[in-house]
């Protein structure tokens, strides 16, 4: 059809220059050149109007791509292999048969990807899952091999060992794969506070891969004086030791430690010798209000067990004795309450006051559950004993199994528990051998208020049971304790909160939060807050977000550092001290991650090659038909209306028609 309407628009062309240059006219060179003009306009004119359309045939040649990757980051100068990374990456540029085979992408990596091929190891972080993720995601349908020179130390991000990768990867894996003997302080477990005058616990967990026997030493310093020290050994037996201990609350403020195991002969790697922590002393007496109805042993284990902290009195209230808004207790604690209650649940709820709820056989949950939002419980009346499981995903607070599979169960109404706050249980019921998944004992917070709940009574048996196998009353007098700490702390009792870290890593961004309060103790946002650090002049504004104030400090060398947040224009500053210690998460490892690199390999169907065998992954990436060139047919459906020079040949023939009549004359 595009064929018979071209011939016809031919046809009319012809026509009409006849007809307008020939037809009666008298025939001159002039006309003749004229009417090729016009005709060549009138032509090309009706064509694109028909738009007439062509089918191109031609082939496509797709080389697979390669990418080759570099480790930029610090690693690799502390491995002292930058030399082997740019010589085995310039190999891989100089040889043309790779060259011609793949369309070859070349890239930098640490934290991510860089196209700036400058190697500079000056990265401080390295994430090889991200690495490798991005480079399925810029890859075709072709099988793309991805080739990673790199010590495959990873410093954060997701684990990449596993991962699955479209494309295969071939680790190039530099540095020495020797592996060296080590000491290492992989966990350090401690509450963030404890009280003046008392003792908080201390865990450290310690890893080597020693092959032989070798004895070292255990030392935790503050301000470089020594405050606890024990003799470790480890072999090829015994990998790894667990040490426990109790420091003393001597001094208020934010007390800086830190731990360290003396090095053995000829160990390289000292970074992670040693390991820095923080604890906040307080010295302030908190009052709790033990209230109930019900006379139990349970009431009596409360009270001595808070009092066994020099910094804590528990007072026993009967409800009908005890007057919320008037009360000064900083932790409320109540003891299975029914519709007594009311009132004083009320204010508690309103006040967003803390509390500890403890319920059992005589607890009215139709009231419980209608007094308060938090939870339900639905009972059928029936008495049941729950033994504890102890869950050690919770993470609000710390504190150890005492080892409550022993323990004897606790008495407590059966029932479906529903939690319709957000909240983190410690201990779940098990009934005889199944774990029917329900808090036993469980935190949580919601605004300004923390509330805690076990949802069973006979605690005072738990106690008497830790005795039995601790000779003493120390570990569960401190687990009762770690409770009243954590709704002790939220109390408001001064008018600004600081929220910050006691110990950071050089390099890392130091982030310091602070909760301003008005004379009600409310929340409050209108105010301008400045931190001088070091008794500086000059003061860092903050900013609000998420309706606190909230700043950023970078950038700060090792060293120890005071600082004041100030309320300009009112009588209100709050300090705190913290650590910045010379840290480079790159430094962690003297030696490459062999075992990650090859099984990313492996599961990705790819192989792992060493600095020296570039020949090796040559000959592989050359001589494997996973990676072939892919030659294509494509047929191209071309329309008239796109070819420009078509209208340029239109806007030249008329153009010279028009001067060549200026030229002559005519009109």
């Amino acid at each position: 059809m595009s064929l018979f309407m071209s011939v016809l628009a031919l046809l009319i062309a012809a026509f009409i220059v006849y007809y307008q240059y020939f037809y009666k006219q008298k025939i001159n060179n002039d006309s003749k050149v004229l009417s090729i003009l016009r005709f060549i306009s009138l032509f090309c004119i009706l064509l694109l109007l028909i738009n007439p359309k062509f089918e191109e045939n031609y082939t496509e040649v797709k080389k697979p791509n390669l990418f080759l990757g570099a480790d930029n980051s610090k690693s690799i100068t502390y491995l002292e292999r930058e030399d082997k990374v740019k010589e085995f990456r310039q190999s891989f540029l100089n040889d043309q048969e790779l060259i011609d085979k793949f369309d070859l992408k070349v890239f930098n990596f640490g934290s991510g990807i860089t196209t700036d091929t400058t190697l500079s190891f000056d990265e401080n972080q390295t994430d090889i899952h991200k690495v490798v993720d991005g480079l399925n995601a810029l890859s075709s349908d072709q099988p793309s091999p991805i080739v990673l020179i790199t010590d495959g130390n990873q410093t954060f991000g997701n684990n990449y060992a596993y991962m699955l990768s479209k494309n295969p990867v071939f680790p190039i894996i530099i540095g020495d794969t020797i592996v060296h003997s080590d000491l290492e302080i992989s966990r350090v477990n401690v509450n963030a506070y404890a009280s003046l005058d008392n003792k908080f616990q201390v865990e450290l967990f310690l890893n080597s891969n020693v092959e032989a026997r070798i004895k070292t030493k255990l030392l935790v310093e503050r301000n470089g004086l020594e405050m606890y020290s024990s003799p470790v050994s480890f072999s090829k037996e015994k990998k790894s030791a667990y040490v426990s201990f109790y420091l003393a609350a001597d001094t208020v403020g934010m007390q800086l430690y830190k731990a360290r195991l003396i090095p053995f002969e000829g160990e390289r790697n000292l970074q992670n010798n040693s390991y820095n922590f923080g604890v906040e002393i307080l010295d302030e007496q908190t009052e709790v209000a033990i209230v109930y109805k019900v006379l139990h042993p349970d009431l009596g284990m409360f009270k001595r067990s808070i009092e066994s902290n020099k910094q804590r009195k528990a007072s026993l209230i009967p409800i009908s004795e005890f007057d919320a808004t008037s009360n000064d207790a900083s932790v409320v604690l109540l003891y299975q309450p029914d519709a007594s209650f009311e009132s004083a649940m009320k204010v508690l709820e309103e006040k967003e006051l803390n509390y500890l709820l403890v319920t059992g056989s005589h607890t009215d949950w139709n009231f419980l559950n209608t007094v308060q939002n938090k939870f339900s419980k639905k009972t059928s009346g029936i008495i049941e004993n729950v033994f504890p499981l102890f869950q050690n995903e919770f993470n609000l607070f710390y504190t150890e199994d005492l080892g409550y599979e022993n323990f004897p169960p606790l008495v407590t109404s059966f029932g479906e528990i529903e939690f319709i706050a957000k909240h983190e249980v410690l201990l779940s019921q098990r009934i005889n051998d199944v774990n029917t998944g329900f808090p036993l004992l469980t935190a949580f917070s919601e605004n300004n208020a923390k509330r805690i709940v076990l949802f069973g009574e006979n605690m005072w048996k738990w106690r008497a049971q830790s005795f039995s196998d601790e000779k003493s009353f120390e570990k569960f007098d401190l687990f009762f304790n770690s409770l009243m700490q954590y709704l002790q702390l939220s109390d408001r009792n001064q008018n600004m909160d600081l929220f910050y870290e006691p110990v950071y890593n050089a390099n890392e961004s130091i982030k310091i939060q602070v909760k301003n309060y008005d004379s009600n103790l409310n929340v409050e946002l209108n105010s301008k807050l400045s931190l001088q650090l070091n008794d500086s002049v000059a003061g860092i504004p903050f900013y609000i977000k998420n309706n606190v104030y909230e700043l950023e400090i970078n950038n700060l060398v090792a060293g120890r550092y005071k600082f004041a947040v100030e309320e300009l224009g009112a009588d209100k500053k709050q300090y705190g001290t913290f650590l910045v210690v010379p840290f480079s998460s790159e430094q962690e490892s003297q030696s490459p991650n062999r075992n990650d690199l090859e099984r990313l390999a492996r599961q990705s169907k790819g192989m792992e090659f060493y600095e020296d065998q570039f020949e090796g992954i040559k000959t592989e990436l050359l001589k494997n038909p996973t990676f072939k060139t892919v030659q294509k047919e494509r047929n191209n459906l071309i329309s008239l209306i796109d070819w420009k020079w078509l209208l340029g040949l239109i806007v030249l023939s008329l153009s010279l028609e028009w001067l060549l009549r200026k030229y002559r004359g005519m009109i």
